[in-house]
């Protein structure tokens, strides 16, 4: 690659590299603190209100220092998720936003970390890691038996050696400022993981799109990526992201794998040189293994999220509405270009525009609502308790609700007399006491358990006020043989039985 591509290469990352805006912007120390100061050691998400009050309090305490900082948190964050260096999301367990660095932060992020590092001896650590890599690699790579075998007796022979050592009691044993040095090492790795995490979301999420906008720009239904999700082919997980990450979720999930890598930790911690850690790395050694599981939970869900909405917008054939507004929105485009040069823009056109029905309003007409406005000022009083009435409680129920029990046992005692009975023969019987109450769930009683006939009646009722009232309506007949009634006519009669 020539100087020039490369040249090419850096100003385009300059341009797009969300990581690198932040390092160049006006105020990078202190978002860089910030958020490094709320997103680090595991923390990857904060709910947007509480990531607001964090900062309200970090900038009140920048401003006494003597800072430029006249924003709220809530407009910081704002202005950081349009630079790209937050990401809003919604939250599956609440009914809020949360907000997360991007890739691009968690990489300025550890650019400056790296800057910072107070590790001075770390030839000898890396060192260790880089061979032990290149050793697996070049093992696992070799398609030649002959050598692969030999590397693994080499190996085996090394062991034999260490094993014989250690049952002589001559082993060396790693010291101290090595063993914290080695510990610092894990620490630094692990604190990588949830930039790459971050990465490989930002990527999954941007292949879906790609595969979509390929779905829209292929002809008909056999195009070749519309037919490979039709088929069920799951283009985001057999992507290269998809499966590296996979291979990742599978052996961070291994029971036995997890299970040793918790049995580590605890050895470690138990050691003499543990003591010598600070506060902080013990607590990320303890919760290494949690936090790597919960983030990597995370991105498989996106990834199963992104497969499943893809395959739900082919199958539901959505595309063909979204081609039909692609093409509208080009056409449209075009006969813009074909005009661009015989009008000038203040040019009057023959063309009558049709208003749509959304209206434009100020923000300043716009009124907030204050929950205080709600608030009971005036203190609760307390009434006394008192002797309850079952007779006045009954008449206070009789004049909000209809009494269907007085009603249904005054149609079954007509049905008893006469064999048969309509709305006005139980009238006649039986007196309305709740005025037009008692017809209306006469009629209630009759359109459920009755029949209508040919022809009309009258009923009678007197009101509330004593006003007699009259009205004319369909003739509704009983059913006698309705549950409702015969069971009130075997109660009757069980009741009457000496």
């Amino acid at each position: 690659m020539s100087a020039t591509s490369d040249v090419h290469r850096f100003l385009d990352l300059r341009a797009d590299s969300a990581g690198w805006a932040l390092l160049r912007s006006d105020n990078a120390a202190v978002v860089l603190a910030l958020l490094s100061r709320h997103f680090d050691h595991g923390t990857r998400r904060l709910p947007a209100p509480e990531l607001f009050a964090l900062l309200d309090a970090d900038l009140l305490e920048l401003r006494e220092a003597g800072h430029d900082l006249p924003r709220t948190g809530q407009g910081y964050c704002a202005d950081w998720v349009r630079s790209g260096f937050l990401l809003r999301r919604t939250s599956q367990a609440a009914r809020e936003e949360t907000l997360e660095p991007t890739d691009g932060a968690f990489a300025a992020m550890s650019f400056v970390s790296g800057l910072d590092a107070q590790i001075t001896v770390v030839t000898e650590s890396r060192l260790t890691t880089l061979s032990t890599q290149l050793q697996a690699l070049a093992r696992d790579s070799d398609p030649r038996s002959e050598s692969r075998l030999a590397a693994l007796l080499a190996e085996r022979d090394e062991l034999d050696r260490q094993i014989t050592a250690v049952q002589s009691g001559d082993f060396p044993v790693l010291d101290g400022d090595r063993a914290v040095e080695r510990s610092a090492e894990i620490l630094t790795l692990a604190s990588e993981v949830p930039g790459d995490f971050a990465r490989v979301r930002a990527e999954l999420e941007e292949l879906n799109r790609n595969l979509r906008a390929q779905i829209l720009d292929e002809d008909g239904d056999r195009g070749e990526t519309l037919g490979d999700v039709f088929r069920g082919v799951d283009l985001i997980g057999q992507s290269d992201a998809g499966r590296s990450f996979t291979a990742f979720y599978d052996m961070i999930l291994d029971p036995a794998r997890s299970s040793q890598l918790d049995e580590w930790i605890d050895t470690v911690l138990g050691r003499p040189f543990a003591a010598r850690l600070t506060a902080d790395q013990r607590r990320r050694f303890r919760t290494l293994l949690t936090e790597m599981e919960t983030a990597a939970s995370e991105v498989h869900a996106t990834m199963t999220s992104l497969s499943r909405s893809l395959r739900h917008f082919v199958q539901s054939r959505n595309y063909e509405e979204h081609r039909r507004l692609q093409k509208l929105l080009r056409s449209a485009q075009q006969r813009a270009v074909d005009v661009v040069g015989g009008l000038r823009p203040f040019d009057v056109l023959d063309i009558e525009l049709v208003r749509i029905g959304m209206s434009i309003e100020s923000v300043a007409a716009l009124k907030l609502h204050n929950p205080a406005d709600d608030l009971v000022t005036e203190p609760v009083q307390t009434q006394p308790s008192g002797v309850v009435d079952l007779a006045d409680l009954r008449r206070l129920v009789r004049e909000s609700e209809i009494d269907f029990d007085e009603l249904t046992d005054n149609v079954a005692a007509t049905l008893r007399t006469h064999g048969r009975a309509s709305i006005g023969d139980v009238l006649r019987e039986h007196p309305a006491t709740q005025g037009l109450a008692s017809a209306v769930g006469l009629m209630v009683l009759a359109t459920r358990h009755g029949h209508p006939v040919d022809g009309t009646e009258h009923i009678e009722w007197v009101s509330a006020s004593g006003v007699s009232r009259r009205a004319t309506i369909r003739r509704l007949v009983f059913d006698p043989t309705a549950d409702e009634f015969t069971s009130r006519t075997a109660r009757t009669i069980e009741e009457a039985a000496p």
